[in-house]
């Protein structure tokens, strides 16, 4: 779902959610309606937790600040001080305004503050007697798909009663009444998948991807010697923040507890034969790098991360073999569905593509808990292949669909080629996948 505020005013608000439907989900649209009321009072069924809250609040900063498109900080701080004038406990605003974006996680008050606020929220959105429901749908869905189970088929054109005319756009519209029994008919269809699928609905659950507690960026120092530029940075997660530094005859010392590790920055630094790491040092424009999206200038806490797969295959692949190759990549993204879905909020995505050396895989998100993404993208990685291998997982039907839509797209195939492409990955199997 999609989920907007078209109205938000001091002391009136209008929360939009959007939800997309298939042709049989707009026949059973009086039972869809019923599904997301019930989903609502699951999540109010039991408090929220306080970890719950700190999540989303840990998302919202990600997707709203760090990783959103926004001026250098200094630049909107000056814009808020002219606002909000100087003074304040963070600098910006005064003793009627404390600049902040959030309340922080370290704020308990703050905190509780906002669970009461999205508990009062949701059990206003579980009133359904407040709700205004509507549907977009096209000619074809409305008088050949309006009829299900039970909701009734449209049978008048829009030229008549009972559609009616909307004074400002013009657009027809058809008021009717919910189905009395499109919350049995949801219930029941909840039970078979409980029974049979062991799917239901639960009530929020942490992200395991998701911090509580954002950790600040790694800081880089650099340092002046006669030799030229040293650049350190630090190891150990748990050290200060801002430590204080001080260099004597012995080098880089702390006077707290910290690991710090020169960067080289003539080459990259090797850590061992089979894989580098890359990094730009502040103002050192000469070393590569990997390129990340623009952001401002100040310190982040967004990384990238290669994993290159060496193949044996030549660097030209017949059209058979790109077709397995893309059959095996397309069935692997259903599998890493759900995992994608958890790092999607917590700013983390993927990307599989091929080169002349094998399977490339970047990654790219919070360098906290990028780690722990890509630890289980990698096990469900070998998971996936050895399953198909031994026939215990099937690719599902669109697939080979999507393997044909891509070989159609692509300019640099012939159209002999995507004419077997189309008639091969239909006959392909789950084990000629891959043993690719």
């Amino acid at each position: 779902p999609r989920i907007t505020f078209p109205v938000d005013v001091s002391g009136f608000q209008i929360l939009r959610m959007e939800i997309g439907l298939t042709l049989d989900g707009f026949q059973s649209r009086s039972a869809v309606v019923a599904a997301v009321f019930e989903a609502l009072r699951t999540v109010v069924s039991k408090p929220l937790q306080l970890d719950l809250i700190k999540q989303y609040l840990s998302t919202g900063l990600l997707h709203g600040y760090l990783f959103a498109p926004r001026p250098p900080d200094a630049v909107a701080l000056a814009v808020d001080a002219l606002r909000f004038g100087i003074g304040g406990t963070s600098g910006v605003g005064n003793n009627n305004f404390n600049w902040y974006l959030m309340p922080s996680p370290e704020d308990n008050t703050g905190i509780e503050r906002m669970r009461e606020v999205v508990t009062d929220v949701l059990r206003i959105m579980v009133n359904e007697e407040q709700a205004i429901i509507s549907f977009r749908a096209s000619p074809k869905a409305i008088f050949e798909y309006s009829g299900g189970i039970v909701d009734q088929k449209v049978t008048t054109v829009p030229l008549f009663l009972p559609w009616k005319r909307e004074p400002i756009t013009g657009a027809r519209y058809l008021v009717e009444s919910r189905a009395n029994g499109g919350s049995s008919y949801f219930k029941s269809l909840s039970w078979f998948a409980a029974t049979f699928d062991g799917e239901e609905l639960s009530p929020p659950y942490l992200n395991p991807l998701i911090p509580t507690n954002i950790r600040p960026p790694r800081p880089v120092i650099e340092r002046q010697g006669k030799w030229g530029r040293q650049f350190f940075y630090l190891e150990d997660a748990n050290a200060s923040e801002d430590p204080t530094r001080t260099i004597g005859r012995g080098g880089l010392k702390l006077t707290n507890e910290g690991i710090w590790s020169e960067l080289k920055t003539t080459t990259p630094l090797e850590v061992q034969s089979n894989w580098k790491l890359w990094q730009i040092p502040p103002s050192y424009a000469s070393t590569v790098g990997l390129q990340l999206p623009v952001r401002p200038p100040e310190p982040g806490i967004e990384c990238a991360f290669v994993v290159q797969l060496l193949s044996s295959l030549p660097a030209a692949f017949t059209t058979s073999q790109l077709a397995l190759v893309n059959l095996w990549l397309l069935s692997f993204d259903d599998e890493i569905l759900g995992l994608a879905e958890l790092g999607a909020a917590a700013g983390i995505a993927y990307e599989t593509s091929l080169n002349r050396s094998g399977l490339r895989i970047c990654f790219r998100g919070v360098s906290q808990t990028l780690p722990s993404y890509v630890r289980r993208f990698c096990r469900r990685l070998v998971q996936h292949h050895v399953k198909l291998l031994d026939g215990s997982t099937k690719m599902a039907d669109s697939v080979p669909i999507r393997a044909s839509a891509l070989a159609n797209r692509s300019p640099q195939m012939t159209r002999a080629e995507k004419d077997f492409v189309a008639s091969f990955v239909t006959r392909a199997s789950e084990r000629d996948v891959a043993n690719e």
